[in-house]
């Protein structure tokens, strides 16, 4: 759209950029071409003003359907090697007229001018161009001539619908497949358009250089030379931010921003058409009526962490003569943007006018700022295993919003390793983690134990208080030449707390940290220990004489209480006694009732005179006996059971004197 060039261009994150066309227009139209997959954006978001004195009148669209289709709607279609014929074909039954050459043998013959309707054309396949011939029917004489199409001169199409389908063929046949157009309608004169709208674009990306170098303070041993972890340094943080031109023209002096942070976007269907269905209603037919029949009825059935460089943090000799210094690349590049908040957002905007040739990319430097920082090993062993990463921490004081992307670091004038910038807010810290420290070597042994740590009595239970205890345990060996310190990094537990520890350096977001001093060629141990109080009930008639003593001995229970326990523990001793007492009786009682059951079975069929009259006595006389055996157990079963009774509301009054609530 070289009549109306791009002047300012707002990139995003997520997929869409904010294109500003500007410029002066003569006329009453304004042509914009978009590609076809930006039309529903174009629509959700075209802005079109007229800064001068003229007005917007509408704007029209072009369909959106493909050439093809367009081509469909219309009456005439044209191939690509025989429009001619195809146009001739496609008239049929409509006027025409036509101009017809004559063979000039003499110098007398002179052109025919015709008019009439087209019947049809008829094809020789052999010689498609040179024989057919064309069927005309001429109305005022009701005649019908052929014509050679060869000496047809010139056709004018007089049928206004015919006409207009050849200007709708030839407007489709003109159209991009993959653009579509947008006609501004203006008034008369001269025009100052603005034109604004969202569409898709290459997400802006960026990237970082992060230069670390002893502090110029002059003392350089007591800092470590600036290199061992804890020290002292100064940072030189760089950013490129990087965009793409996929537009079909270049970009020329155009205002630049680059926008952080995810604003709401959507794509949403405007462009193309939808017809939603309608239900079909039938018209009414009416016959002669019929006798109405009525069936007699039957019954129906019933779903960050650390970047690292795979490589080891070697001492690097610092190169005097390098030309890779700080002060070499700060005077170099100068950061060509001004950072400014925008609500939820945060742009960059880049302070000089930016060209960029069409296909063609662009960096641009968006901040460039020193830091002070602090060198650090850093371990967690969920995030990488084994060895720590050497790091740098600094505080984001560029007064800028730092987007997320990947920084590679250069420590006294050399690469030392890779990282990703997380997405940092102006004035938060970040940690940036850039190389593995192979010569420190971590294990680590995680144990689980519970322990006792008190006990009482509830109603009949016995409620023991636990420590659920985790330990962690780190063995630390270091080969480095001097003593350094490690920063050791671990996930709290959710409800656990610290004991026998030492108190984290930091903690924040269920981390703690803690600083571990580790001798060279030494194996240092640092133990973690993280304990949560847990309870569970026991009944009491379950402890037991041993169990009572030692919890005597380990001073969770008092003399007096113990004394108490073990006074319920001998009443439900003898309980327990008499309810196997119990189970005696029941034996024997089944005994009694068995042989009962077997003599009274024989005295059936007996009869009561003679020797049968005595065997009949006998097992009476027997009978009695073992009723009065039965009648014994009862009474003895009867004793048992409230004394049992007895002895439970004795050892339930006994819990309850020791009972808290």
């Amino acid at each position: 759209m070289p009549d109306l060039p791009i002047r300012r261009m707002l990139v995003y994150r997520h997929g869409v950029g904010y294109f500003e066309r500007r410029g002066p227009i003569t006329g009453t139209e304004l042509r914009l071409t978009f590609p076809r997959e930006a039309m529903d954006d174009i629509l959700k978001s075209l802005i079109v003003l007229d800064l001068g004195e003229g007005q917007v009148l509408g704007v029209d669209i072009e369909t959106p359907e493909d050439r093809a289709k367009q081509i469909e709607r219309g009456s005439i279609h044209l191939s690509n090697t025989r429009s001619l014929l195809d146009l001739l074909r496609d008239l049929r039954g409509r006027n025409v007229r036509l101009q017809i050459e004559h063979e000039r043998r003499h110098g007398d013959a002179a052109d025919e001018v015709i008019e009439g309707a087209i019947i049809g054309i008829d094809l020789d396949e052999q010689e498609p161009l040179d024989k057919p011939l064309l069927s005309l029917y001429l109305s005022k004489q009701r005649n019908v001539r052929t014509i050679p199409v060869r000496r047809i001169a010139h056709l004018v199409i007089l049928d206004d619908r015919a006409a207009a389908d050849m200007a709708y063929f030839l407007r489709a046949a003109q159209s991009e497949e993959d653009r579509r157009s947008a006609i501004v309608r203006l008034s008369e004169g001269d025009h100052d358009m603005l034109v604004g709208y969202i569409a898709p674009a290459p997400s802006w990306r960026v990237s970082y250089r992060l230069l670390a170098e002893p502090k110029p303070d002059g003392n350089d041993s007591a800092n470590g030379g600036g290199r061992s972890a804890g020290a002292q340094v100064a940072v030189l943080l760089q950013g490129w931010g990087l965009f793409d031109n996929q537009l079909d023209e270049d970009l020329e002096n155009i205002e630049l921003t680059l926008v952080a942070g995810m604003p709401v976007s959507f794509r949403y269907r405007l462009y193309e058409p939808h017809t939603p269905e309608r239900p079909m209603v039938q018209d009414d037919v009416r016959t002669v009526a019929a006798p109405i029949d009525f069936q007699a009825e039957r019954a129906m059935p019933k779903h960050h962490p650390f970047a690292f460089a795979s490589m080891a943090v070697d001492a690097l000799a610092l190169d005097e003569e390098s030309a890779l210094r700080m002060e070499n690349l700060e005077q170099s590049i100068e950061a060509a943007s001004a950072g400014e908040e925008r609500g939820a957002l945060f742009q960059y905007r880049v302070v000089h006018p930016v060209s960029v040739a069409r296909g063609r990319s662009a960096m641009v430097p968006i901040v460039s700022r020193r830091l002070d920082g602090r060198k650090e090993l850093l371990y967690n062993g969920r995030k990488l295993p084994r060895h720590p990463v050497a790091s740098l921490r600094m505080q984001n004081e560029t007064g800028l919003t730092l987007e997320r992307g990947p920084v590679t670091v250069v420590e006294h004038g050399d690469y030392a390793g890779e990282a990703v910038l997380p997405f940092t807010r102006a004035g938060a810290e970040m940690i940036i983690a850039y190389a593995v420290e192979l010569g420190v070597t971590i294990s680590e042994e995680r144990n689980h134990q519970r322990t006792m740590a008190g006990l009482s009595i509830h109603k009949e239970y016995a409620v023991f208080e636990e420590w659920d205890v985790q330990q962690m345990r780190y063995r630390i060996t270091s080969t480095l030449p001097d003593t350094v310190d490690i920063v050791i990094e671990q996930e709290r537990l959710a409800g656990y707390d610290l004991f026998d520890t030492p108190t984290p350096v930091e903690e924040a977001h269920n981390v703690a940290r803690w600083t571990v001093r580790c001798p060279s060629g030494v194996a240092t141990v640092f133990m973690v220990n993280e304990r949560c109080k847990r309870s569970r009930h026991e009944e009491v008639r379950k402890l037991d004489m041993h169990r009572l003593q030692s919890f005597l001995s380990d001073r969770y229970l008092d003399q007096a209480t113990y004394r108490a326990l073990e006074r319920i523990l001998s009443l439900y001793e003898q309980i327990a006694k008499r309810r196997a007492t119990l189970q005696e009786i029941a034996q024997e009682q089944q005994k009694i009732l068995a042989r009962q059951q077997q003599i009274q079975a024989n005295l059936g069929p007996l009869g009561r005179e003679g020797s049968e009259r005595a065997l009949r006595e006998r097992y009476v006389a027997q009978l009695n006996q073992l009723e009065d055996r039965l009648n014994d157990q009862l009474a003895r079963e009867q004793e048992t059971r409230k004394a049992i009774e007895r002895l439970e509301q004795e050892a339930a009054q006994a819990l309850a004197a020791l009972s808290k609530p």
